[in-house]
């Protein structure tokens, strides 16, 4: 693989030797707008989009819908770009339910997730008649009947099925095994006893089954598992679904050593398995419904840095600190997420040395990369780090009181704002708000 093929479509190397995307030379964006600086490629999320698509046109017969799951980063801007782009949304709260409205999605491609959902939650999917509720428990079942007798409102519900598998990803994003939090499993009948109980419900609308195996997964046998234990399911307790998600969950490359991520034997995989199972049980095709989040847009996002200070240690490590770090990138320190960085000045030229690039927060944890071949660095250099769109800034926080970084969208010729970098001598900033009472 070349050196930029895990970076966003458009990246290129201008006439000056940097780093550009979408015809915007790096340099000038992080010296106009400073770092932390995370930029989304739009041209790489369009392509994103539109390639599950024409897979999905391709692979399956019946009605499909792309979910796309916010978590992995949502703002209201973003999220306004995303509504046009003919995707649906996965909520999992009243601010990301909020943007959904004021973003411009339709309440009919919107669905709420969530292991311990509030009221608040419930009432405003409810009161906005969102696609469906995916109901995770039997307690929140039972909420959600009285809630929707109460107002006097039926309400549209898929089930959380886990189906008990494990699948070979980090264990702290794996999701539908036997010790999972998520869903109503199998193994014990909850998930029959809540399948029943909806549908002799006069407030409940069953019209899907659900599950979500984990994250960052290359192998498309557990999706063809979850399927076919989904529709066995289903067909024992003689439910047709209208509609039946395997969740999201396909992987994206770090680095340019990780497997192939191109998702046609995903979609091919998924949609076979659907088909198969229909037409074992003579059921129309359900609505086929995938919820991917990273694989959208973390190759479609870039993180830019400042080099500070450089040292090296009794041990021999060349440490290199940046400006950010930790605050906005916490999954190194929670998953030991491994990334690749450029120097945006001298992309071209060839790498002669060996340095950890670490973090300025205060814990030895805060390491972005532990061994890292790069040229020779300088104060005031910056740092590229690709496949960085997702779950970094959704993730991200004040620790130290640093200031969430700005957010750019870039297209040829034209530079968007899509989420302005904290500022903490504003009244508005945390640090200085006063408590009231």
């Amino acid at each position: 693989m070349d050196d930029l093929s895990i970076f966003p479509n458009s990246t290129s190397i201008n006439q000056n030797g940097h780093l550009a995307i979408a015809g915007h030379d790096l340099v000038d964006l992080a010296n106009q707008y400073g770092t932390p600086l995370y930029l989304y490629d739009a041209a790489t999320v369009r392509a994103q989009i539109d390639r599950l698509h024409r897979l999905f046109k391709r692979y399956y017969p019946g009605e499909a819908l792309l979910a796309y799951a916010s978590k992995a980063y949502l703002s209201f801007q973003f999220a306004k770009k995303l509504a046009k782009y003919g995707v649906g949304l996965d909520v999992v709260s009243l601010g990301e339910i909020h943007i959904a409205q004021t973003a411009g999605f339709q309440p009919s491609v919107v669905h709420l997730h969530g292991n311990n959902k509030s009221e608040a939650e419930l009432q405003a999917a409810l009161d906005w008649a969102i696609q469906a509720i995916v109901v995770d428990n039997l307690e929140e079942l039972e909420l959600l009947e009285q809630m929707a007798s109460h107002s006097q409102k039926r309400v549209r519900i898929w089930l959380r099925i886990t189906p008990d598998l494990s699948v070979d990803t980090h264990p702290h994003i794996q999701t539908a095994h036997l010790d999972s939090k998520f869903g109503l499993h199998l193994e014990n009948g909850e998930a029959d006893e809540a399948l029943q109980r909806s549908l002799s419900s006069p407030w409940l609308e069953l019209s899907g089954i659900h599950a979500h195996l984990g994250s960052q997964i290359f192998d498309t046998e557990p999706y063809r598992l979850a399927i076919e234990r989904l529709c066995e399911f289903a067909a024992k307790n003689n439910y047709i679904p209208a509609e039946i998600s395997p969740g999201g969950g396909w992987g994206v490359r770090y680095t340019p050593e990780d497997p192939d991520d191109d998702p046609e034997q995903w979609v091919r995989t998924v949609s076979g398995a659907m088909q198969e199972a229909a037409i074992r049980h003579d059921w129309p095709y359900p609505r086929l419904v995938l919820e991917p989040g990273r694989w959208l847009i973390a190759r479609a996002g870039i993180a830019i840095y400042r080099v500070g200070n450089q040292k090296t240690t009794p041990a021999q490590t060349h440490l290199v600190a940046i400006d950010g770090g930790l605050a906005d990138n916490p999954r190194v320190a929670l998953y030991q997420a491994r990334y690749i960085a450029k120097v945006v000045e001298r992309a071209a030229e060839p790498a002669t040395q060996t340095v950890r690039i670490v973090g300025k927060f205060c814990e030895s944890g805060d390491v972005l990369i532990p061994q890292v071949n790069l040229p020779p660095l300088q104060r005031g250099d910056h740092l590229a780090i690709p496949a960085s769109g997702a779950y970094q800034l959704s993730m991200a926080s004040n620790y130290n009181y640093a200031a969430r970084p700005t957010v750019l969208w870039l297209e040829q010729g034209q530079i968007e704002i899509l989420q302005q970098r904290e500022q903490p001598d504003q009244s508005s900033w945390l640090v200085y708000s006063e408590g009231k009472h």
